[in-house]
């Protein structure tokens, strides 16, 4: 599914967010959202994954805007994973078969095994509960209980950002097979141009409410603009 946004617009009380905003993530790909805290970034997901409503503008799913679509369905279309993961009570076998469960859909045991395998998770953890699993783990879980909903998109929003380098890059190995394992469109937001490099197919660099620059990783490190190689310094946080 490709996301567009039109002229959008989003503020807290007097503080606006997003302005004029536009932008497009094609289909099929990982697109990573990076800038400065305050810059908005967050805020784009909440919008796309219908948690809040834009103050002006249109935000595009294919074809359809979401004043044509129920928040329910835009829900059903699109995943979002937080920056501190959440499991439920009970196992990690009952967290990834809560939301299948609400939905009255069924997938067996053998199906979400399979899953499990082809992203390299150990099928015992099926069994754990979330206070067994590291940070990293559960952040996985999270991400595998949104992808057995099917969602045709996965918005991450600092997925890595509490976590140690080993078990950030078993995160971010994950996101990278969401698009290439599962044909998903991803849309991560991070403030380590580091990993946007690592995993991205395409990086915006969003700047007090719009987008600075955009383009592959290559295109952004070759940049010269001295706002981009401020942030890259560590001059913004």
């Amino acid at each position: 599914m490709k996301i567009r946004c039109e002229k959008l617009e989003a503020a807290y009380g007097e503080n606006t967010v997003l302005s004029d905003f536009d932008v497009s993530f094609p289909t099929n790909s990982i697109n990573t959202v990076i800038g400065p805290s305050g810059s908005g970034k967050s805020t784009l997901l909440r919008l796309i994954a219908a948690l809040e409503d834009p103050r002006a503008g249109k935000i595009y799913y294919d074809d359809r805007s979401h004043t044509e679509l129920h928040p329910r369905e835009i829900r059903d279309k699109v995943g979002m994973i937080f920056q501190k993961p959440t499991l439920f009570e009970g196992t990690v076998y009952d967290n990834l078969t809560f939301g299948l469960k609400l939905r009255k859909q069924k997938l067996d045991r053998e199906e979400i095994t399979e899953v499990l395998k082809s992203v390299d998770i150990p099928v015992e953890y099926l069994e754990k509960t979330g206070n067994e699993l590291s940070l990293g783990e559960q952040q996985r879980i999270c991400i595998i209980r949104s992808l057995l909903l099917d969602p045709q998109v996965i918005l991450l929003d600092e997925p890595v950002s509490a976590l140690d380098p080993q078990r950030a890059n078993r995160v971010l190995k994950l996101t990278r097979s969401l698009k290439t394992d599962f044909e998903k469109t991803v849309i991560m937001v991070s403030h380590n141009m580091n990993d946007a490099m690592q995993i991205s197919d395409r990086i915006f660099f969003i700047w007090q409410g719009n987008i600075l620059l955009e383009g592959s990783p290559a295109t952004i490190k070759e940049n010269n603009n001295e706002i981009i190689r401020k942030f890259m310094a560590g001059e913004y946080e």
